[in-house]
């Protein structure tokens, strides 16, 4: 329970948060099934696809470009996650009394790290055993499991420990939604790093160096000429500093709500308050989301120079623009609530399932869009059955040794 001392604007946006990730963990299965089935279409492929089919095609150029927005999903859970390291720093410290003292930081890795790892651990496990059934259930990165025991050996390292997401090779090994845990290891352990720059030289310093150092990186990635998939791997999530503003504006968020009188609710923290909580400016994060999908879309058709502030714009946009929405709608919020408190799970497990899923289902199953659904919902089911069960066992543990 969120203590009714805190700022209320603080536990809205809290208790909204398992709704935000429900919703995103919904749209990004949807992607995810959508590209392996259909081969990730291009916006262009979307829409010159829906004007000859017609009303039938407009139907499903409407359903396509949803799961194409399903990609930016991810925003959600970056934004959430500095937002609730936050929270749990910030409230932690009031909580014993100190005046936001660094706290333990080998303590708060192991703590955080802990809490990462034993479900993705588990994850491998489910991914191998699916793949021992029927190897084409692996939906990416299988040929690593044909190179030789040494390969295997080496790539299942590289992955365990999140070392995947430097190496090209390895990048894929068994999951390709793998890659944010590695990225969220990141965070964990430049986030001492962040609070104290935030500390030392204020939030709204923070806010702005986080920008730079995004939108430099960004810019050298796409300056360099690599190839396709290098260039992508690198701009999604590889390394940290390619989505560390939208880590930083989750920070941003909680500090700001949870002193809103104090120097925080001055600069670019202010701006970030307004934007999420002032329906006024409702327009603003409309056109940030928009402007920034508009320019992701074109850097697909070639406009690369357009990706290095799409993120920036869609993650901000696409967040508080939700935070809107969601403040207002009354109806639907259970499913999302329970999608959400599950999403880790869901969101490890779901490619090996869908996969399993489509190739069973696609003999018996013609329509398209039933079976694409049919197969969602199976995936986040399973996935949350996942995610209770580990919880249910890490309970029981946690009996067992304080008796």
């Amino acid at each position: 329970m969120i203590s009714q001392t805190l700022p209320p604007n603080y536990q809205r946006l809290s208790q909204l948060l398992p709704t935000f990730k429900g919703w995103a963990i919904f749209t990004i299965v949807a992607y995810h099934l959508w590209g392996y089935s259909k081969g990730w279409l291009l916006f262009s492929q979307v829409y010159s696809a829906s004007l000859k089919g017609g009303v039938k095609g407009l139907f499903e150029g409407i359903l396509n470009i949803f799961c194409l927005l399903g990609e930016y999903g991810v925003h959600i859970f970056i934004i959430a996650s500095g937002f609730g390291l936050a929270s749990s720093w910030w409230r932690g410290g009031k909580a014993a009394g100190k005046t936001f003292r660094l706290f333990d930081i080998f303590k708060f890795w192991q703590r955080r790290l802990w809490r990462l790892f034993p479900l993705y651990w588990l994850a491998h496990g489910l991914a191998l055993i699916l793949a021992w059934v029927q190897p084409a259930w692996v939906p990416f990165g299988r040929e690593v499991l044909s190179q030789g025991i040494f390969d295997t050996i080496l790539a299942s390292f590289a992955s365990l420990t999140t070392l995947r997401n430097f190496s090209l090779d390895y990048y894929y090994f068994l999951n390709a939604a793998w890659w944010y845990v590695g990225l969220a290891v990141q965070f964990y352990l430049i986030f001492p790093l962040l609070i104290w720059v935030g500390k030392r030289w204020g939030w709204s310093s923070l806010l702005i160096i986080s920008s730079l150092i995004t939108l430099l990186y960004r810019t050298v990635i796409v300056g360099l000429s690599l190839n396709e998939i290098a260039t992508d791997i690198l701009l999604r999530g590889a390394f940290f500093p390619t989505r560390l503003f939208g880590f930083v504006f989750g920070i941003v968020l909680a500090v700001t709500l949870l002193e809103p009188a104090a120097k925080t609710s001055q600069g670019m923290c202010r701006w970030s308050q307004k934007l999420l909580l002032e329906k006024r400016w409702i327009w603003l994060t409309a056109l940030m989301w928009v402007v920034g999908v508009g320019f992701d879309w074109a850097s697909s058709e070639g406009w690369m120079i357009l990706r290095i502030p799409a993120d920036i714009l869609i993650g901000v946009g696409e967040f508080c623009l939700l935070f809107q929405t969601m403040s207002v709608i009354s109806w639907g919020k259970a499913g999302l609530v329970t999608l959400g408190n599950l999403s880790y799970g869901i969101y490890l497990s779901h490619m090996n399932f869908m996969v399993a899923l489509w190739t069973i289902l696609t003999p018996v199953l013609s329509f398209y869009w039933l079976r694409f659904f049919i197969v969602v919902a199976i995936s986040c089911g399973l996935g949350g059955l996942f995610d209770y069960s580990y919880r249910l066992l890490s309970q029981k543990i946690a009996l067992k040794t304080s008796s």
